[in-house]
């Protein structure tokens, strides 16, 4: 039976014509049925779930429910209460504000991290451009194929490795998630997995390094030309923009402490109102709802099982984060809410009403063609020799057999007597080896919203831009698809009444085409299109984008707290003060504050460890997770030895080659081109001299090593990145002698380096006194690393069983809807550790007891006798429960610091390049300043300074801690 039937009879319209369960298929065509050996099982608490591959790409899933909940599903989701979306999984039309987002504040770096195809890219270019328009910095990562394309756009580019179209002819071959067995043999699928490490560590690489990604920014674009080239100015990320497949996104963030926001073009967060696009349901026995909800965890699921790998020895050897486990990997970026704007047209498809506020649906995001743009003779006297043509393309689809694909596309124009202009595309659509009647004209690109005008319906592989455009010109829309998300758009297109169902690729005929061609051609299916665009022609998906975008912003976080227009890149320890790049920068210079005294400001931390809602549960995720993780430590622990080993004797080697002068923790003086006033620092103490005024160059390259982080590119497994921390000094030598040296110490100066409870590093740390480089120093260099390594993997396995067992204990009051339960301390470090261990056990031990009397008093006054009843069965609970989890929590959190802090220190080298760009930054913004805006940053210090002096005298006066106690300074300091 068809997936969706050729007429539906109405278009989405408002509520009342929402999508609901009962609209999606509930059998999928028996064409698909030789991959029924591919069935995977999933069961957990009662739920029976069978997966099965199909052709296309998607999944079919067979889901058996015995009890009416979900929960079970290895509470890989959090569901909102079944009854508030059960009614006909009833979806609702919620744009974004009109006036939300309108207007920021801040001038943010960005980075927007995206693969795929054109298709893919072309929507970011338009967001790209819409932020830039706003006065963001934007830098769009992405494959090197669209390098031009991006540039020409006016933003900057960064490669991220890997080649679209060998990824698209992959995706053709094997559709499925499971790649047949001639792919097998032939090795594409090392290959593939090889590309995948190589987009991740280049989206990392993006977050921060200087260039574009090519290792050629030394080579500037025009030698003649006076312009800083964007490859030679430093970059680290405020924010991150990505889309789902780019895999790295969440992880990146959390290293970075920065915000992530997700971008699509499809459906990736979990509802009940509809499957994910990949999954075709199968409920047996099972609510629509329930069924639906739960594909989206089992594609994340099958996701992680073939690229979690990867991405964990990205975490360890990259990132130094801890590795994340199959049962809290899929669902992570739904459990953090991390805020997501999707890319389509509500007029199609609407908001589900089990969607919070962080999720917002924009509408679809185009990139306008050049106003001056004039079409090849050739289609000017192709369209005005007959009657309106039809369009055929596949866009960035490469096939095995082209000849075979053109030969039904063009027998199928033939019989429905149609003129048509046919689009080659990636995959060559109309070879030379076909004969191409008069009716048909074969052409290359040309951009959709002005052909698109030109014809009277369009067949497309139903790609997500492809779509929009056809529907935003009002035009009927038959969609063939090749894979992944395009049957979804297509069912999407056909129960809108704007085209026949979709005719999947692997089914494709000349009878089917041409009845499909017929269908499209209707005048019913003609109007329905032009209800769609006129619905649409109010929307637009990079405004709304782009405002979702700075809604889901914290500018509490971000403010700098002396200058309300810049981002705040460091913060001020033991306060809530952020600072930017250029009021740090201005302060260190006049010497106001000392560099140590300034840590990385993380306005944003992740919490991706598990959190279970129960001891049960808490005990089945560590049988699962952190055993499986144990193992696998153990198993990758030869080939760090030998990664070590082998970093150690190249960092030797490069010491021996190059001289190393030593550095000082002083800054020099500098002078700005613009002629002002000089600012003034302290006085050398072992030259005797006045300081120094160096006049820099502002078009010279500033302080940056990003360039020289290429290990990632290689195939081997990846070295741990703390091989390259002596690497820096070796970079500050080389150097040296350039006109940007100025940012570098020339004196030296006895600093307190007491960094051991800090989670970030500081300015001063990486302009501290650097220490002779020769073999004792690398072998002991060497000692300590393999030393953190092994004492992090011995306290693996005791953190996750006690961490897991207080957690679980803690949260399970929830499932009896304690209304006491309060958050789970966070830990950064040791002390943090103690201090929560502490603060558990203690909250434990009282909250336990005392709820005996607290819950029944607390029912009673919400609900009377009834409430009272149950609260007394919820003090006895807390009493069994509470507890419990503060024991637990004595080993556990402390355990956690300690794991947190020998990360941290295995990760000093990234950080280290951070800091090092985030220096480079505030200066190049300084010399770029003007006198009166640096004597305005100091002059705003000096009132800061006042009010801490002053908060810090009344807080020693009432015999209390000092830590984070700071003001609110009116006009300077933005609260927290």
């Amino acid at each position: 039976m068809p997936l969706v039937a050729p007429a539906t009879g109405r278009a989405a319209s408002g509520q009342d014509d929402g999508i609901r369960s009962e609209d999606w298929p509930k059998e999928v065509n028996n064409t698909y049925t030789h991959d029924s050996a591919d069935r995977m099982q999933f069961s957990g608490d009662g739920l029976n779930t069978g997966v099965r591959v199909l052709g296309d790409g998607r999944l079919d899933i067979r889901i058996n429910e015995h009890k009416p909940s979900i929960a079970g599903l290895l509470n890989l989701q959090r569901t909102p209460i079944p009854s508030e979306v059960e009614h006909n999984g009833e979806t609702v039309d919620a744009g974004v504000s009109q006036e939300d987002g309108k207007y920021f504040p801040l001038n943010l770096n960005i980075v927007i991290q995206v693969i795929g195809s054109r298709g893919d890219i072309q929507p970011f270019v338009a967001l790209g451009k819409e932020l830039k328009a706003h006065g963001h910095r934007v830098r769009l990562a992405t494959h090197l194929a669209f390098r031009d394309f991006v540039l020409d756009a006016d933003l900057e580019f960064f490669n991220i490795g890997g080649d679209p179209a060998e990824l698209m002819a992959f995706m053709v071959k094997n559709s499925g998630l499971l790649p047949n067995m001639s792919t097998i043999r032939s090795g594409a699928i090392l290959k593939r997995r090889r590309e995948m490490k190589e987009i991740i560590n280049g989206c990392w690489r993006s977050c921060f390094e200087m260039g574009d990604g090519t290792h050629l920014h030394q080579i500037k674009e025009d030698p003649w030309s006076d312009a800083v080239d964007y490859r030679r100015r430093p970059f680290v990320a405020d924010v991150i923009i990505a889309n789902p497949p780019s895999m790295a996104h969440i992880h990146c963030a959390q290293r970075l402490g920065i915000p992530l926001h997700i971008i699509f073009t499809m459906p990736w967060s979990p509802t009940q109102s509809f499957p994910h696009p990949l999954a075709v349901i199968h409920q047996q026995d099972c609510k629509p709802t329930v069924a639906n909800f739960v594909s989206y965890a089992i594609v994340d699921m099958m996701i992680w099982e073939g690229l979690g790998d990867i991405v964990n020895k990205f975490r360890r050897n990259v990132l130094s984060l801890d590795a994340v486990d199959t049962i809290t990997a899929p669902s992570l970026i739904h459990r953090l809410q991390i805020p997501c704007s999707y890319l389509w047209s509500p007029a199609i498809l609407p908001k589900p009403n089990d969607w919070g506020d962080q999720i917002d649906i924009c509408g679809f995001s185009f990139l306008p063609s050049k106003p001056d743009y004039t079409p090849p003779d050739e289609i000017t006297r192709f369209l005005n020799a007959g009657p309106t043509p039809i369009y055929i393309g596949f866009g960035s689809i490469v096939v095995d057999d082209q000849i075979k694909l053109t030969k039904v596309v063009f027998e199928a124009i033939q019989k429905s007597g149609q003129r048509a202009i046919v689009s080659k595309g990636w995959g060559n659509l109309g070879v030379e080896e076909v004969d191409v009647p008069e009716n048909i004209l074969v052409v290359g690109s040309c951009p959709h919203d002005w052909l698109f005008r030109q014809v009277s319906c369009v067949i497309h592989h139903g790609g997500a831009g492809t779509t929009a455009a056809g529907l935003a010109l009002g035009r009927p829309t038959i969609i063939v698809p090749f894979f992944g998300d395009q049957q979804f758009w297509g069912d999407i297109v056909a129960r809108a009444g704007a085209g026949p169902s979709p005719i999947p690729y692997k089914r494709l005929t000349v009878e089917g085409l041409s009845n499909a061609i017929e269908f499209a051609l209707r005048d019913t299916t003609f109007e329905r299109a032009q209800e769609i665009a006129k619905k649409m022609e109010n929307e637009s998906g990079v405004r709304d984008g782009v405002r979702s975008f700075h809604r889901q912003l914290d500018l509490r976080t971000l403010r700098c707290a002396i200058c309300p227009t810049r981002p705040a890149v460091w913060h001020l320890r033991q306060t809530n003060l952020g600072f930017s790049a250029f009021a740090a920068a201005v302060l260190v210079e006049t010497g106001k504050l000392k560099p140590e005294d300034l840590i990385l400001n993380r306005p944003k931390e992740y919490d991706t460890y598990r959190d279970p809602v129960g001891p049960l549960s808490a005990s089945a995720q560590v049988l699962f997770g952190a055993i499986a993780n144990f193992v696998t430590g153990i198993a990758d622990v030869p080939t760090d030895v030998v990664n070590d080993l082998v970093a150690s004797g190249r960092a030797l080697r490069q010491s021996h080659e190059r001289p190393r002068p030593d550095l000082h923790s002083k800054w020099r003086n500098r002078k700005c081109r613009d002629g002002g006033p000089d600012l003034q620092s302290n006085k050398s103490p072992d030259n005797g001299e006045g300081s120094q005024q160096i006049e820099r160059d502002q078009g010279s390259p500033p302080i940056n090593r990003s360039d020289s982080i290429d290990q990632s590119d290689s195939d081997e497994p990846l070295p741990d990145e703390n091989e390259e921390g002596d690497e820096d000094e070796e970079w500050f030598s080389s150097t040296s002698e350039s006109n940007s040296t100025d940012l570098l110490p020339d004196s030296s100066m006895e600093r307190r380096r007491n960094l051991q409870l800090e989670k970030s590093r500081s300015m001063g740390s990486e302009i501290a006194t650097s220490k002779s480089h020769n073999a004792l120093s690398e072998a002991a260099n060497l000692s300590s690393k393999m030393s953190k390594k092994f004492v992090n993997l011995l306290i693996w396995l005791p953190t996750d069983i006690t961490l897991s067992l207080s957690k679980g204990f803690h949260n399970a009051p929830k499932l009896y809807h304690d209304p006491m339960v309060k958050s789970t301390p966070k830990v950064h470090d040791v002390r943090s550790g103690f201090r929560a261990a502490g603060k558990e056990f203690y909250d434990g031990f009282y909250d336990g007891v005392t709820g005996l009397v607290t819950q029944p008093r607390y029912g009673y006054e919400k609900k009377g006798t009834k409430g009272m009843i149950k609260g007394v069965g919820k003090g006895l609970g807390g009493v069994f429960l509470k507890p419990p989890a503060g024991l637990w929590g004595l080993a556990g959190y402390p355990l956690s610091g300690l794991r947190r802090r020998l990360f941290d220190s295995l990760g000093k080298s990234s950080e280290g390049q951070i800091v090092l760009s985030r220096i480079a930054q505030g200066h190049e913004e300084m010399c770029a300043s003007s006198a009166d805006e640096r004597a305005e940053v100091v002059r705003k210090w000096v009132l800061i300074e006042e009010s801490l002096k002053k908060a810090k005298r009344t807080s020693r006066h009432c015999h209390s801690r000092p830590r984070h106690n700071t003001p609110h300074i009116p006009q300077l300091v933005t609260p927290t």
